[in-house]
């Protein structure tokens, strides 16, 4: 059984097949100031920042970038059902007002699908994309995410417990939805997270170092494949050879040899499959589960960007820099990869990139796109793009650089 998802399209200017003869980025600064105008987006800016619709950006961003973003982490608007979906977007062709008042899910699928095919072409072969997303517009999200990616890269939605949750009469709604899909499922790196364990309760050998268990960490030999790199052979103290495909490489078997972290059975036969060691309070590497908490709640992170931007709730719903900062380590990809957010709203996903590159190193780039939208309340901020910014100032490692730039039309579309 195929299921299928249509809409009536609603045409954006930006879909001109000539995008470069209407539209350019232009440079404007580089924080810290470096000096220079180049004329080209760098590939080896640390980071990017840029000022303008993302569509068009992201189109431009497709002749220098196809198929080199690694990470892609985007909170697009919910079209929540409360009011026709709008997005305040001058580059429509339709008359948008009159035409939204008759199809709200068209004209927000028309503005998803668009995004998401450049942001498919865009992924590197062995890349992913998260998408945060609402109850409201979760299935028809799903359904466009699996005609655009294809079902068969769709990796899991990564649930985030985000505290007492959105209420009704009826229920109340803990959870908000990660919809996360890959460029290419066979090519995409297995996810992994990091747990401490303390659920070992025995000491079958009498270890002085405590109470353990067993980890498997090999395949057994029917599934074994002899030209894997990690296929070899042990031996056990007893003298018992083991020859199959193991979950590690050879260097950190002798390792964890050496250090008596293997189990091989009761003295004196030793004749166990060898198993790894893992004592309470060790780092365990594990399959991440699709139930994200701890990452602070909605309210932990409204503070948060008040307090970093000295300004009570000039930007609503932030989402807390753990949550993203989460997804870049499940993902389990290199440390110089290029991580894209062309919602960047208050610019979470780049204080993220900075956190993570801070804890182990890395040295990630983060691509931020942001419309120049008119904040509605009193602030010190004009635009959200301005506020955005200005995060990114402020949590600035001082090895590190942004390259601004903004969207700016060339040719006026005639009318």
């Amino acid at each position: 059984m195929s299921f299928s998802i249509n809409w009536t399209d609603v045409p954006e200017a930006a879909d001109t097949p000539d995008i470069q003869h209407h539209f350019e980025l232009v440079r404007t600064e580089e924080i810290p100031d470096g000096g220079g105008t180049d004329a080209v987006l760098p590939e080896n800016a640390a980071h990017t920042f840029i000022e303008g619709d993302n569509y068009p950006c992201l189109r431009l961003l497709e002749k220098t970038h196809g198929g080199k973003i690694n990470l892609i982490c985007i909170d697009p608007p919910y079209n929540t059902g409360k009011t026709n979906f709008t997005y305040n977007d001058s580059l429509y062709i339709e008359n948008k007002s009159a035409w939204l008042s008759k199809d709200k899910y068209s004209a927000w699928l028309s503005f998803m699908s668009r995004r998401l095919e450049c942001a498919r072409n865009l992924l590197s072969e062995d890349g992913c994309i998260f998408i945060s997303i609402g109850q409201e517009s979760l299935y028809v999200l799903k359904l466009l995410c699996d005609r655009i990616f294809g079902a068969e890269n769709f990796i899991n939605d990564f649930m985030w417990l985000h505290g007492k949750g959105k209420k009704d009469r009826f229920s109340r709604t803990m959870q908000q939805s990660n919809l996360c899909y890959a460029k290419n499922y066979r090519k995409l790196r297995s996810f992994k997270d990091v747990e401490v364990t303390d659920w070992a309760k025995t000491n079958t050998d009498g270890d002085p170092r405590g109470n353990w268990f067993s980890g498997s960490i090999s395949f057994d030999e029917k599934r074994s494949n002899p030209n894997h790199p990690n296929y070899y052979e042990i031996t056990s103290p007893s003298g018992v050879k083991w020859k199959r495909q193991w979950l590690i490489p050879k260097e950190k078997m002798d390792e964890l040899i050496k250090q008596d972290k293997i189990y091989w059975g009761t003295k004196p036969e030793y004749r166990n499959v060898p198993r790894e060691k893992i004592f309470n309070g060790e780092e365990t590497q594990i399959i991440p589960k699709n139930i994200i908490d701890g990452a602070e709640s909605t309210r932990n992170a409204q503070n948060y960007v008040d307090l970093i931007l000295r300004e009570k709730q000039c930007f609503d719903n932030p989402k807390p820099v753990g949550l993203i900062q989460r997804f870049i380590q499940i993902a389990n990809m290199k440390k110089n990869i290029i991580v894209l957010d062309f919602f960047a709203g208050s610019g979470t996903t780049f204080e993220a990139v900075v956190r993570q590159n801070r804890l182990d190193g890395g040295k990630r780039k983060c691509i931020l796109i942001q419309k120049p939208e008119k904040i509605q309340k009193k602030s010190r901020f004009s635009t959200i793009s301005e506020l955005c910014l200005a995060r990114m100032k402020a949590v600035l490692e001082p090895q590190d650089k942004i390259t601004c730039w903004k969207l700016c039309e060339k040719q006026p579309f005639s009318t």
